[in-house]
């Protein structure tokens, strides 16, 4: 599928995507990943160690500044190993292995947007 070209998708391909992006919008390190990059100024890159530190703060309730030992190392193994992979795979971030660094991909809005609809709509139905 050309992700470049969002206009001429076909209704096969938009199956294939909503798919991919479900998939990818499973475990809650992967939102977590596209809710903090939302922050992030297009273009920009983070590194891996960044963002696993982030993810270490929120998940232990924790200041970033003290995201470290093993709590961290366990996210930024499954980041690298798992996550940021899968993210890639479905065009949501650009992973890059060497160098260690996440940027927006190419359908990361279309992500972001899935996510910030599907929560407000899940609470909302349950919390009647």
């Amino acid at each position: 599928m050309d992700s470049n070209n969002h206009s001429d998708i076909g209704d096969e391909d938009l199956e294939e995507l909503l798919s991919t992006l479900l998939h990818a919008l499973r475990a809650s390190r992967r939102r977590q990943i596209i809710q903090i990059l939302e922050h992030v100024k297009n273009g920009n890159t983070v590194s891996t160690r960044w963002l696993a530190r982030q993810i270490a703060a929120i998940e232990n309730g924790i200041a970033v500044e003290h995201a470290s030992g093993e709590p961290y190392k366990n996210v930024y193994n499954a980041l690298s190993q798992s996550h940021l992979p899968t993210l890639t795979n479905a065009e949501v971030i650009v992973y890059d292995p060497q160098r260690q660094t996440v940027e927006k991909g190419s359908f990361f809005d279309l992500a972001a947007l899935l996510l910030n609809l599907s929560k407000p709509a899940i609470e909302a139905f349950y919390r009647k």
